[in-house]
């Protein structure tokens, strides 16, 4: 299957490029965003590479499933760049990564060699036939082994030198997996059904034709750890065989009359050689299936099947421990097991899927701003663009349909051979696609279709108006009942809208499944974002061939690109470039639409961590950190930060001396994430993270453990100066909060000591006098905590808090910038909680606090980001009544400070389960009108903030 599936797009991408040098917008959340192809470990079973059709490979710390690194490699056309295979050699110093990779510049294919430690290519492979299937270095780390799709076979490589030579074996069809046998030796399985063996020194040795008849194709192989057992799966077919590794003669099949579903994708032994285990196919996902299948005796003897996973196993490798670790094909999924059978941690993509043969679940309203979607195994979604606002509820408006107004589509769900009023659709490109979808038009003389890697607008003569490429498939369409945009479910997760004037694309909606963030962004790179998901979209930037493309966040660029007004003007103009004049208008700028921002002139520098290793173990307070710097050639990189934990050093930033240099860094006595990032004229780096895990030394190191103290601001504002704000609980609220922290007092801090100003005592000048307090009395082991209960204002992308004197027609002199409070928690060497119960009225801060919490929490801005509490999300009013005689927002975190569903087994509150209650608590509270959040800036732990009493 998966052959099938990496030639889809071969007819149209196998033609010779010079590699794109426009950055490209990408969604990453940190995990997959698409399907899983090949896992590989270091033998020390340390770090586990992952690679996937979303075009990156991952580097993950296998003991607690913490990403280390996102290896990048220059991308081009619809298939250029997408990952089949991946191989870490022993030491874990080097990841292999390729598939359909290189064809574009070089007009052949190539292998990628990666230092796992940096991210760079250090070596690419080039010259080789054809997409490559499969990659595996020797045990002993001298040789790779790649197989390839068609009929080329196998080439290895000897590592000194990555010269190669092509194995004999008379292939004639593609080679899905290929394996090292331990104390030397190859063996290849091929989809003409036969296996073929190679001595220690590559030499052919014999070829043996499958029992189960030439042409079955073999789908996965595996020798057990002694290197006497090769057992062979088939793709279609639940057989799994186990042959003599010498004269591969069968020995016996394991009993898989138990086994559900069809044949195996996946085999592997044990690291003891005791059990083996398949994976198989899957078909049907709405419920988890036995797709991981076990049998004692290495497959000899009893059968037992894991439910584990919903999804296709697409690959299996096993640790000393005797842990296993398991991909899913499907979305990519990584599960990682103990040695009985129990999940020691579990990732999965962030991507919704909609390729269900149904698509009712696709709706649009009448303009285009509101849209339902029900993706598989999700709940019904309904989002309105205008208000940002999603609803975990069924759409009430229509869905897509095959016959309107005269005009009827046929043979087109999974069909080949799609008709309009009886007469034949063209082939595309004179390839014969599988037709995903449908809708009709309001006057049914218009005719969307999507097929296998295009969106297609025809007449309801079937004669083709435009043709839209895609990089993958458009699994549901429907049209606004105005006939102005078609809406697009894609493969990548994506909702994307195109005009149907020209199928120009005008916007795409990307929503995470876990947590339900979200994305909005324009073709040219403007955007909005829920609080914490700006960073999930970013701009790669190629490079050469040669060369890891970068990749740079979002936040880097936020004032250019941060445009909410942009988004909503899109479906006032139906065109991008309209949408910006008319955005422009409003805002009083003269940007001109024709000239695009060139980011790559307006790069901040890039860190890299050459030293020490991610993941080393550490049993001293400091630690030498060796890093490079790059910079571009018109701003030179000036300074370097440093945080650990988020949280800033207490140094000053380092000023740069060199491209490369060392510093030392004091560590907690704990696990730890150490950030560096440098900045020059046009911004602050992307971080650079080190994780770092604490071992006791044998002497243990005494220490005092002393409380830390809690340094509370709370500013609450109703009585404003102009009585139009009038807020009714505000300066109560701001009481109330800090006299909820005084009980901690003894408990979790050794004190807790306030600063509390409300109504009149809340001039500009007071709040920035209580700001220098709080930045300059919190210590490095303290928790300081900003509250704001009042009003806020949203100004051409800038965020003030309105005193009491307040003026919003003279902003800069009367109200206070966010800024400033961004700078003081920067400033603060302890922890930093924010809390914003703002947007009382709706009307004032608008949509920016969305914009302002990811500023908070974002390191883009040149400082430490905080803890961002806020009581509602995007054009919402945060509520207060006389009942609750608090804001709906405060009321709940006090309740939550005395709920015994916030604390943990060890009596503690963190602010992740006080954030989970105030969300259901307020969603409760306000009939689902409210919704707040909490953002941790990067790399920031989930502490304790209180404890019960």
């Amino acid at each position: 299957m998966r052959n099938f599936i990496a030639l889809l797009p071969m007819a149209f991408c196998f033609v010779a490029y010079s590699q794109p040098k426009t950055p490209v917008l990408r969604i990453d959340p940190g995990m997959h965003t698409s399907k899983g192809n090949k896992i590989s470990t270091d033998s020390a079973g340390k770090y586990l590479l992952t690679c996937s059709n979303d075009k990156t490979a991952r580097f993950w710390d296998v003991s607690n499933g913490n990403l280390l690194k996102t290896f990048r490699i220059p991308t081009g056309g619809i298939g250029e760049g997408t990952l089949y295979a991946c191989s870490l050699s022993p030491d874990g110093r080097i990841a292999a990564i390729a598939g359909n990779t290189g064809y574009e510049w070089d007009s052949s294919f190539c292998i990628y060699l990666i230092n796992t430690q940096t991210g760079d290519i250090i070596h690419r492979i080039k010259g080789l036939p054809f997409v490559i299937q499969d990659l595996e270095f020797s045990p002993d780390g001298d040789w790779m082994a790649a197989s390839f799709d068609g009929s080329y076979g196998v080439y290895v490589f000897d590592t000194k030198g990555w010269g190669y030579r092509e194995l004999k074996g008379d292939y004639t069809d593609a080679v899905p997996n290929i394996a090292f046998k331990p104390g030397g030796g190859l063996a290849t399985v091929c989809n003409d059904g036969n296996i073929r063996i190679y001595d220690s020194q590559f030499e052919f040795i014999q070829k043996e034709t499958c029992s189960q008849g030439e042409g079955m194709a073999i789908s996965s192989l595996a020798f057990n750890p002694a290197g006497n057992l090769l057992a062979i799966a088939y793709q279609n077919i639940r057989v799994i065989e186990v042959r003599n590794a010498s004269t591969l003669s069968l020995l016996y099949e394991p009993d898989v009359k138990e086994v559900e579903g069809r044949g195996f994708n996946s085999l592997c032994f044990s690291a003891d050689g005791s059990k083996l285990y398949g994976g198989q196919w899957v078909l049907e996902t709405d419920e988890t299936k036995q797709c991981i299948s076990s049998w004692d005796l290495a497959g000899n003897g009893n059968y037992k099947g894991l439910s584990l996973i919903k999804n296709t196993i697409a690959d299996i490798k096993p640790l000393q421990d005797g842990s296993m670790i398991f991909l899913g094909f499907d979305p990519a999924e990584i599960i990682v097991t103990s040695s009985t059978n129990n999940v020691t941690w579990h990732r999965q993509a962030e991507k919704n899927e909609y390729s269900g043969i149904n698509k009712s679940h696709f709706k649009i309203n009448t303009n285009g701003t509101s849209i339902g979607f029900t993706p598989l195994n999700q709940p019904a979604y309904t989002f309105e663009i205008s208000q940002r606002r999603l609803q975990e509820e069924q759409s009430i408006y229509p869905s897509p349909i095959e016959v309107n107004a005269g005009t009827r589509v046929s043979n087109w769900n999974r069909n080949w051979n799609a008709e309009i009023n009886g007469k034949q659709v063209p082939k595309m490109n004179g390839f014969l696609q599988e037709f995903l979808s449908t809708d009709i038009s309001s006057d049914g003389k218009l005719v969307i279709l999507s097929e296998s890697w295009h969106i297609i607008l025809l007449n309801n003569n079937a004669e083709i108006i435009w043709i839209k490429d895609l990089e993958t498939q458009p699994w549901a369409v429907n049209i606004s009942s105005n006939d102005k945009v078609v809406a697009v479910a894609l493969g990548d997760g994506t909702i994307r809208w195109y005009s149907m004037t020209d199928g120009n694309e005008l916007l795409a909606f990307y929503l995470f499944p876990q947590n339900k963030d979200w994305v909005l962004f324009t073709p040219t790179g403007y955007y909005d974002a829920s609080p914490g998901a700006e960073d999930f979209l970013g701009w790669q930037l190629n490079k050469n061939p040669d060369e890891a493309p970068g990749y740079f966040p979002a936040s880097r660029f936020r004032k250019q690109f941060y445009r909410p007004d942009i988004i909503d003007s899109i479906f006032a103009t139906y065109d991008e470039k309209k949408a910006i004049i008319a955005a422009n208008h409003r805002a009083g700028t003269s940007e001109n639409p024709e000239q695009k921002i060139d980011i790559a002139k307006k790069l901040p520098p890039v860190v890299s961590i050459i030293s020490p290793g991610n993941s080393s173990f550490v049993s001293n307070d400091t630690v030498s950190i060796v890093f490079r710097i790059t910079s571009p050639v018109n701003a030179p990189a000036k300074n370097i930060q440093v945080l650990v934990n988020g949280r800033p050093t207490g140094k000053d930033s380092i000023v740069i001396t060199d491209t490369t240099q060392e510093i030392k860094v004091n560590i907690p006595r704990e696990d730890c994430t150490i950030s560096l990032l440098a900045g020059n004229d046009n911004g602050t780096s992307p971080e650079a993270n080190l994780s770092l895990k604490w071992k006791a030394p044998e002497e243990p190191i005494k220490e005092v453990i002393e409380k830390p103290t809690l340094y509370i601001l709370a500013i609450g504002i109703g009585g404003y100066d102009n009585e139009s704000y009038h807020l009714d609980y505000a300066a109560k609220d701001a009481k109330d909060f800090s006299s909820a922290f005084q009980k901690q007092k003894g408990l979790l801090y050794k004190d807790v000591v306030d600063s509390i100003l409300t109504d009149k005592e809340a001039t500009l000048t007071n709040i920035n006098k209580a700001l220098d307090w709080i930045q300059d009395i919190t210590g490095k082991k303290d928790v300081a905590i900003i509250f704001f209960s009042g009003h806020g204002y949203t100004n051409k992308g800038v965020y003030y808090m309105l005193p009491v004197e307040a003026d919003i027609y003279e902003l800069r002199a009367t109200c206070l910038n966010f800024s400033a409070i961004k700078q003081t928690q920067s400033s603060i060497e302890g922890k930093v909680i924010i809390v914003i119960d703002a947007c009382h009225s709706g009307d004032l801060m608008s949509a920016g606090i969305n914009g302002l919490v990811n500023m908070m929490t974002s390191t883009g801005d040149g400082g430490a980001g905080a803890i961002t509490f806020t009581s509602s999300t995007g054009k919402e009013e945060s509520l207060e009544q006389p009942d609750w005689q608090n804001g709906a927002f405060t009321k709940a975190l006090i309740e939550g400070l005395d709920s015994e569903s916030t604390v943990n087994e060890d009596g503690e509150i963190t602010y992740n389960s006080l954030s989970l209650f105030i969300s259901r608590r307020v969603k409760k509270l306000t009939n689902d009108k409210q919704h707040p959040t909490c953002v941790p800036a990067p790399n920031t732990p989930d502490f304790p903030i209180a404890k019960k009493h």
